[in-house]
């Protein structure tokens, strides 16, 4: 059993950090001594924990599992430590959230902003990017997800849908006509997000007919919002989150299309390592978001077309 609590806590971080300096710095220690603490732990363990090389610094296999493990222990203590002190006690401490870029920009901002107002002793990190982080190794608290779960070691906490509309601007179907069936995309210029699931396929479903449709066009992106623009500039169709239309749907910049088809969707989802979820600062963060959202997306409020 491994005895040198400090030293594990040494190594979690350094695996988060990516880095012994950006650790030391963290843990307000020397590098030499971080150094110090991962090799005694290698010694204890007789296994090499980092890969190292002049310019990357990555975690072997027995890094990896240790990492996860450790950090989860971490999480349990720092969740215990919590309820000692008792559940009434003002959440305090940082709290390390990811998010998607678009969704953090246009909306998680603003209810970050709000909750560090009411929790004055909580300081929070905010990583916003469109890739899958892996919340554990990397020392995340929170992760939103936009996506179909899937069976996981995480704790999830459902945020509500994450309803997607297919779209074009006034300009495009006046130039080119709307489609009239999921097939008709097919000879339409389609705007196509790189981080779909299946990139370059749309689903749709009606009354049990689901129709699985390949579409392509002149920009493909790995961020929403520049998709977005492009419809609202003329450039193609959009099948696009309501979080991210919802505004230019309202305005009629957007005209939704193939409304008598459900677009399959994914959900909102905040998700945990094992333990978070009872720690303050986590359990008031994530019920403040799920209030902020609220039980219908405050952005899908006042789009009709939209099946509640």
């Amino acid at each position: 059993m491994i005895r040198d609590l400090v030293s594990l806590r040494t190594f979690v971080t350094i695996a988060s950090q990516g880095s012994f300096a950006k650790a030391a710095d963290k843990l307000g220690i020397s590098r030499p001594l971080a150094t110090k603490h991962v090799a005694d732990l290698e010694k204890e363990l007789g296994a090499k924990l980092f890969n190292r090389t002049t310019r990357r610094l990555s975690l072997t296999e027995a890094g990896r599992t240790l990492s996860s493990t450790a950090s989860t222990l971490f999480g349990l203590l720092e969740g215990a430590e919590q309820d000692i002190r008792g559940a009434t006690a003002s959440p305090k401490g940082t709290l390390r959230i990811n998010a998607p870029m678009s969704f953090g920009v246009l909306h998680l901002s603003d209810i970050v902003s709000e909750f560090l107002c009411i929790y004055p002793d909580v300081d929070v990190e905010l990583t916003l990017d469109d890739r899958t982080v892996n919340v554990v190794e990397e020392g995340y608290d929170i992760a939103i997800r936009i996506r179909r779960l899937e069976d996981s070691t995480l704790l999830a906490r459902h945020l509500g849908p994450a309803r997607m509309i297919v779209c074009a601007s006034p300009a495009y179907l006046d130039a080119n006509g709307a489609p009239q069936s999921p097939t008709d995309l097919e000879q339409h210029q389609c705007l196509v997000y790189d981080y779909l699931a299946r990139r370059g396929t749309w689903s749709f479903d009606r009354n049990g007919e689901t129709e699985n449709v390949r579409v392509a066009g002149r920009l493909r992106s790995n961020n929403g919002e520049t998709l977005v623009k492009a419809a609202v500039a003329g450039v193609g169709v959009a099948l696009a989150p309501t979080f991210i239309a919802s505004d230019h749907l309202k305005s009629g910049a957007l005209i939704p299309l193939l409304c008598d088809w459900k677009v399959l969707e994914p959900s909102f989802y905040a998700v945990m390592p094992p333990g978070r979820i009872d720690v303050g600062k986590v359990r008031a963060f994530v019920d403040h978001l799920v209030r902020a959202v609220g039980n219908v997306p405050y952005w899908d409020r006042g789009l009709d077309f939209l099946d509640f």
